[in-house]
């Protein structure tokens, strides 16, 4: 269970994300780019100078929540010994990063690196799905009641429930709970796994680059299972770039997240144990 320094983070860090959402749509409305340049923009989105300077009053005070919620979480961090022990040493991990991390993860929960890959969305196998069933409409052969929670627009109460139907890991399904933590996938992938590379931090220098080269020279043909995607049965080297980028970006955050897993249990004297593809199946993760 997490604890009430992790949600105090974790409250931080959403916070933060949304003053700046809400700063970047009014630069959108505006016409500005992140760099602050002008776009074009359509009639519509001209505004007399005394609204483009309340709008733009409106989008500095955003930013400023911003700048300060970051000077909080800088405090917040130092309570937490793998901040102050690991990350804080990690290239390419900011404060924010490290408090999506510290703030999103329960290592108690994670007893194997395999669950912090499967909860962060990087687990393309089959696994368990869940469902969210109005309470007057379960039955007992759906599945497992797994929690309880209202239901905003009935009024009345929705059960989460552990089906037997296999649905994959990494992918939203139709029907079901999405099986993974979508805000931290895209952390990880859209923000933290780029600013590796641009980094040019270990992580990107011994998983990322080789991974990727791999994939170029790589025979063996793309395979999902479910749903049919653009790029299924082409050999990897044949996939587009973005393809095989993604797929490198995914394995670097994974090898990330090993290290990360092992340091933070060790930290807080627990077990470590191997991922289940090493301890059940006997395979090994090579870049």
């Amino acid at each position: 269970m997490k604890t009430q320094n992790q949600k105090a983070l974790r409250m931080y860090v959403r916070t933060r994300e949304d003053y700046q959402a809400s700063r970047k749509r009014i630069d959108n409305r505006l016409g500005r780019k992140a760099d602050g340049s002008h776009q074009k923009v359509q009639d519509s989105h001209i505004f007399s100078g005394e609204d483009i300077e309340n709008f733009t009053d409106l989008a500095k005070q955003a930013k400023d929540q911003e700048k300060s919620i970051e000077k909080m979480l800088k405090k917040v961090l130092e309570r937490f010994p793998i901040y102050t022990s690991w990350l804080k040493d990690v290239k390419g991990i900011g404060e924010v990063g490290a408090g999506w991390l510290i703030g999103e993860f329960d290592i108690f929960v994670a007893t194997t690196v395999s669950k912090m890959w499967q909860y962060s969305g990087f687990n393309p196998g089959l696994v368990r799905g869940k469902k969210r069933i109005a309470k007057a409409k379960y039955k007992a052969e759906m599945g497992e009641i797994i929690s309880e929670m209202d239901n905003i627009k009935s009024g009345g109460k929705d059960y989460i429930i552990q089906s037997n139907e296999m649905i994959r890991g990494d992918r939203p399904t139709e029907g079901f709970v999405l099986p993974y933590n979508k805000n931290l996938r895209t952390h990880l992938i859209g923000v933290m796994a780029p600013n590796f590379v641009k980094q040019q931090t270990n992580y990107a220098l011994e998983f990322y680059y080789p991974y990727k080269t791999r994939l170029e020279n790589e025979e063996s043909i793309v395979i999902n299972t479910g749903k049919e995607r653009k790029g299924d049965g082409k050999a990897w080297k044949d996939v587009s770039k973005g393809h095989r980028n993604n797929a490198a970006l995914r394995y670097m955050m994974k090898m990330f997240l090993k290290d990360l897993y092992v340091a933070w249990r060790d930290i807080e004297g627990l077990p470590v144990r191997p991922s289940y593809a090493e301890e059940y199946l006997g395979k090994k993760h090579i870049a």
